[in-house]
């Protein structure tokens, strides 16, 4: 009886732990950058004549991204309080030909006493606007929301109450192991259980990557073959030739299967 208790207790924290990044603040964000105005401004970058250092490097592109985002941020997270929106231009150039993948160049979710997103745009070339780039909206979503997933996971192990010394806590193991860099391939494995987890938030941009390429029905189906078809899995994830790039026997490694079963719990409960 026992452990029957702990199995259904375990089945219910699973169900919530999947259906959280189902809720309207998470999943309204995808209708709202597919309105949002800074993919259709000048990308091309440009230093701040009003900066006494003149090293302040921007574009209208990202300063539209600012604004938007802070709004949304704003009318949509009250529970976790202020979200501070931080994005960074690319100061190499991205050309129309390298696709919506190459809009935003990295991402990351910190705590300093405030939750902050910080991200890096693509820089074009002047007149150019980032949605020559393509489905820019539905990449926007899925790295921001994968950040978005780290907060989660930051506001469960602090129990809501987060801190300064409880993200130390929280950040501990990760850098022990050298972060993403001194992890390589490893990082995107990386998997505490009551922690931080890059298993979890790849997991998540996977399904999210799969079910806008296939829809929810064939993504799910994809992902719960007893055999994935990495190579359909690699047709349509970015996030997967990432993991590849760094980590070429990945489809080898049991990490990758797990990853997959969350990628089917994620994608069962999108729409």
């Amino acid at each position: 009886m026992k452990h029957l208790r702990q199995y259904i207790r375990q089945v219910l924290l699973e169900s919530s732990r999947f259906k959280q990044m189902s809720k309207d603040r998470f999943t309204g964000l995808k209708p709202f950058l597919q309105q949002a105005n800074f993919m259709n401004v000048d990308a091309g970058g440009d230093y701040d004549e009003d900066d006494e250092g003149g090293d302040t490097f921007f574009t209208e592109a990202q300063q539209a991204l600012i604004e938007e985002l802070s709004d949304y941020f704003g009318e949509n997270f009250p529970p976790y309080g202020y979200i501070n929106v931080i994005v960074k231009v690319d100061l190499m150039l991205t050309l129309p030909n390298e696709g919506a993948d190459k809009a935003l160049k990295g991402a990351t979710y910190f705590y300093d006493g405030l939750h902050n997103i910080e991200l890096i745009v693509a820089q074009m070339e002047d007149g150019q606007t980032l949605s020559e780039l393509g489905n820019v909206a539905q990449k926007a979503y899925e790295v921001i929301t994968h950040e978005l997933l780290h907060m989660q996971q930051f506001m469960k192990f602090s129990r809501g109450e987060p801190t300064e010394e409880k993200w130390e806590q929280f950040m501990a193991e990760y850098k022990k192991r050298g972060g993403a860099r001194g992890m390589g391939g490893d990082y995107f494995f990386f998997d505490e259980e009551d922690g931080a987890s890059e298993l979890e938030t790849f997991a998540f941009q996977m399904a999210n990557e799969l079910v806008n390429s296939l829809g929810q029905k064939e993504a799910v189906k994809l992902l719960q073959q007893q055999n994935p078809d990495y190579d359909l899995i690699r047709k349509n994830s970015a996030s997967l030739k990432d993991i590849e790039n760094r980590n070429p026997n990945a489809a080898e490694r049991p990490e990758l299967r797990d990853m997959v079963k969350r990628a089917k719990e994620y994608a069962k409960r999108m729409n």
